[in-house]
């Protein structure tokens, strides 16, 4: 392997490995722009250069590929290529570089959404000049351009580093962004007659290292050094894309992709990240409640076991139909499993598989529901693609669903007789985050946390298991569908584990005996495969 020496430390690298690959992965900074681990060089930004030994002038490091010298050529009898990074001619080419990007971009960090996060901002401290020395008016381009439904350009800002163009071009393959004009006017702009539209188009907001290009969605929204972040798991597909929440005072401002090269790489699609969105629109209900003739009445998370224990009495729970979801963590599957032994009958319960739409190329999957894999792993059936509920509640008195909303999922052509079927329940047991349609229609309604709210494990379709965290404290009366197990039980009279994530992982221990010797810290940061494929 050939041997590299970075300012006084040596690396052994493969052989055609960069510069730039090589000083990153071994902590060694050196500034860059246009480079980025999954997209192809283009040495567009020149920020990276660094003087290398026997070259007659500096060298991007991002394109510079270290290779093997013959014995008798090897630099200092051993190295292949010595390279500085803190040089005189080094730091002088990098500040020249940054001066060149900033004579024309505007100082209106204040007021900028990228600020916080900011690479201009961050390397004009590190390697660029106190001062300026241009006294002429800049340049002006086109602000606020909306090139795509939920991106928006700033011409001034941007240091046509290509990084949007080239993942439109090298990793959805749809090609909308070009450069056009030239020298200093040179702008991103779209082919004429398109927008920037496909489905992974805020990717290009992840990857800009500046602030041309912005979310419309998050645009100023907050500042993000007040965003609070919790590393979680994307719920809107069976992909279960590695993701952050990013949320302010309770509130989830926006969901952006973690690095996880097992599961999504680099990205997430538009609609998982715009689930930010849609959960503000969602109806909630902070209390369980009990419907009657007279309406609905809501308790207290305490208050409402004994009352609900007494509607029980007078009810047949015995063999209901029990709907169970992908939505679900391990952690509620194991605690319906303990449920349903224990105050159901032993009924199996079904996973629904809601599908829709296509798979793709890159990450979106058509099964809808983020855990089905592990819904089968804990030995609780998975339906037929997009099954008809009605069949499923045929000749049952009570039925159990739980964060399923079967009207809504229902086809327009099943919808009428599902909610036919759903009215002639003796009792209908809702358990879900948001006071759904099929909630309006039950006799119980248990509110649980939403997926954001909660700790919990989940497998993708491809077995690797991952781990969400809470981003946001739910309201007191709203519980994981596991503690509310665990105070369903408890108020019956019988045993179960106590309320808490900690305390029900135990219990998918014992199930999954791939995860027996498995601690917490282990599933961190980026989860694990299993090897063990689920029935």
């Amino acid at each position: 392997m050939p041997l590299l020496k970075i300012d006084d430390q040596e690396i052994e690298v493969k052989a055609g490995e960069t510069v730039l690959s090589a000083a990153l992965r071994c902590g060694i900074a050196i500034p860059y722009y246009c480079y980025h681990p999954a997209l192809s060089i283009a040495g567009q930004c020149r920020m990276c250069l660094v003087e290398v030994k026997g070259a007659p002038k500096p060298l991007t490091a991002c394109s510079t590929a270290v290779t093997s010298l013959p014995p008798d050529k090897k630099m200092d009898g051993k190295y292949d290529m010595v390279v500085s990074t803190k040089s005189e001619i080094a730091r002088k080419a990098q500040r020249s570089v940054l001066e060149f990007l900033l004579l024309n971009h505007p100082l209106d960090c204040p007021i900028c959404d990228q600020a916080g996060e900011c690479q201009l901002q961050e390397y004009s401290y590190t390697y660029g000049n106190s001062s300026s020395r241009f006294d002429f008016e800049k340049i002006h381009g086109p602000k606020r351009v909306e090139i795509g439904a939920h991106v928006v350009y700033d011409s001034e800002r941007c240091i046509k580093c290509t990084r949007c163009i080239r993942f439109c071009e090298e990793i959805t393959k749809t090609g909308e962004l070009t450069l056009v004009e030239r020298g200093a006017h040179a702008r991103v702009d779209t082919f004429p007659g398109r927008k920037l539209d496909n489905p992974y188009s805020v990717c290009t907001v992840d990857i800009c290292p500046v602030g041309a290009l912005t979310s419309k969605e998050f645009r100023f929204k907050e500042r993000v050094w007040f965003l609070q972040s919790a590393n979680s798991v994307c719920p809107e597909c069976s992909r279960g894309c590695s993701v952050r929440y990013d949320t302010y005072k309770g509130d989830v401002l926006r969901l952006v992709p973690r690095e996880n090269p097992e599961v999504n790489g680099f990205w997430m699609c538009d609609y998982g990240r715009l689930l930010s969105e849609r959960i503000k629109e969602l109806p909630r209900r902070d209390r369980p409640g009990i419907r009657t003739e007279k309406g609905w009445t809501f308790y207290t998370f305490e208050a409402f076991w004994p009352i609900f224990m007494e509607k029980l009495k007078k009810e047949d729970l015995s063999s209901p139909a029990a709907i169970v979801s992908g939505r679900m963590t391990l952690e509620e599957m194991a605690a319906y499993k303990l449920l349903a032994g224990k105050a159901l009958g032993g009924a199996a319960g079904v996973a629904l598989n809601v599908a829709s739409g296509q798979d793709d190329s890159l990450l979106i999957r058509r099964e809808r529901r983020p855990n089905l894999y592990g819904a089968r792993m804990m030995g609780i059936g998975v339906s037929e693609e997009n099954p008809d509920v009605a069949a499923l509640l045929k000749n049952k008195r009570s039925a159990l669903i739980i964060r399923e909303d079967v009207v809504k999922d229902a086809a327009e052509s099943q919808k009428a007789a599902l909610v036919k079927a759903l009215q002639g329940l003796g009792l209908l047991i809702v358990a879900d985050d948001a006071f759904t349609a099929t909630a309006e229609l039950a006799h119980v309604y248990i509110p649980l946390t939403a997926w954001h709210e909660m700790e919990g494990t989940t497998v993708n379709f491809k077995g690797h298991l991952q781990k969400t965290a809470r981003a946001v404290m739910p309201p007191r009366n709203r519980k994981p569908f596991h503690d509310a197990v665990s105070a369903w039980l408890a108020a019956a009279g019988g045993q179960a584990p106590e309320a808490g994530f900690a305390a029900w992982f135990a219990e998918v221990k014992k199930a999954v005996p791939e995860l027996a010797d498995k601690s917490l810290r282990d599933l961190l940061p980026r989860g694990i495969k299993l090897k063990e494929a689920a029935p």
